[in-house]
């Protein structure tokens, strides 16, 4: 599989759930954990000695975005490029999430977009498979969170938010294209917290994001926020359920948080049983199975959630000994 920022969307009518990887192309994944500034700036330390130049790889106008699709996430699809450059605004594309619009039908996979009009763009498609024509180049949203890494959520009576760093919720309009105008800033809460997402479970909102980590060797922690009267808060704050609290923080140490990568996407798996099971996904960033290989090789990390409580979810264990192959991942 090429591997990158990923979503995830379950299609009803197919039984199937799709993944959707941005995917950064053929650039090798850059190790600055022994640089001046840490692990953490892998994305803006291309190359030694470590300046402050742009990442060749992360900041280019060349990525597209390939789908994949599975009924039991072991045997998978390859849905092909659903995005390609040319059907897409001009710029620096991350970050893809598609959802449905039952007004519009149509599904929609908004992205986040870097060029001379900042914000998030549009495509749309009839179908899951692509391809995501542009529906809308340039969407601006309310509130004080950064136009960067982000999350869309569907609550359980159809209403989407937009989750983005920083952190702020954005309620979205009926045919999730644009916002309401509804939104709550979560920022007095948190430092840099990137990567969010969000989900619903047992009438418990959860908002997760990480320490910034900009594509960089050793991953983000996992902290965790909740609300228990509606998607727009008021959040409280759990804690954090990802860092190691076996050894003191090293920020040139990638072994600092057990799962050793940035979260993509948390969203629900429907069990053999019939229970419903939370997947969290992470990137596993410079983790390509040879030196030097591409960053769309780069592994991924897979868990279950497990909840000690309904608004309290268990720490991650870390566990030394155990060792994966690169398909067990």
């Amino acid at each position: 599989m090429l591997t990158g920022e990923a979503s995830f969307l379950f299609v009803p009518e197919e039984g199937r759930y799709f993944a959707y990887f941005n995917n950064y192309g053929g650039c090798r994944g850059v190790d600055c954990c022994a640089s001046a500034g840490g692990c953490s700036t892998c994305c803006f330390n291309p190359t030694p000695p470590h300046t402050n130049a742009s990442d060749p790889c992360v900041f280019t106008d060349n990525h597209t975005v390939v789908a994949y699709s599975t009924s039991d996430f072991q045997a998978w699809t390859y849905e092909g490029v659903v995005l390609g450059v040319t059907n897409r605004t001009v710029g620096i594309e991350f970050r893809p999430h598609v959802v449905f619009s039952p007004q519009l039908n149509v599904y929609l996979m908004w992205h986040l977009m870097w060029n001379s009009i900042p914000g998030y763009a549009i495509n749309s498609s009839p179908s899951p498979r692509g391809p995501f024509l542009p529906f809308a180049s340039s969407m601006s949203l309310p509130g004080s969170g950064r136009d960067e890494d982000y999350d869309i959520f569907v609550d359980d009576d159809g209403q989407a938010y937009h989750l983005r760093t920083g952190l702020t919720i954005v309620q979205l309009n009926a045919t999730r294209t644009g916002p309401t105008g509804r939104f709550v800033d979560l920022g007095k809460h948190t430092g840099k917290e990137e990567a969010p997402s969000m989900f619903k479970r047992n009438g418990v909102y959860f908002v997760i994001a990480g320490r910034e980590c900009c594509v960089c060797k050793g991953g983000s922690n996992i902290i965790v926020y909740t609300s228990t009267i509606s998607a727009l808060g008021p959040y409280t704050l759990q804690g954090d359920v990802g860092s190691r609290t076996d050894k003191p923080f090293d920020p040139y140490s990638p072994n600092n948080y057990i799962t050793r990568a940035q979260q993509t996407k948390v969203f629900p798996v429907k069990a053999e049983d019939g229970s419903v099971q939370y997947l969290w996904v992470g990137n596993q960033w410079v983790t390509s199975a040879l030196p030097g290989q591409p960053r769309n090789n780069d592994l991924l990390y897979w868990s279950v959630l497990r909840f000690a409580n309904n608004t309290t979810i268990e720490q991650f264990v870390y566990n030394e000994s155990c060792t994966l192959s690169v398909a067990d991942h």
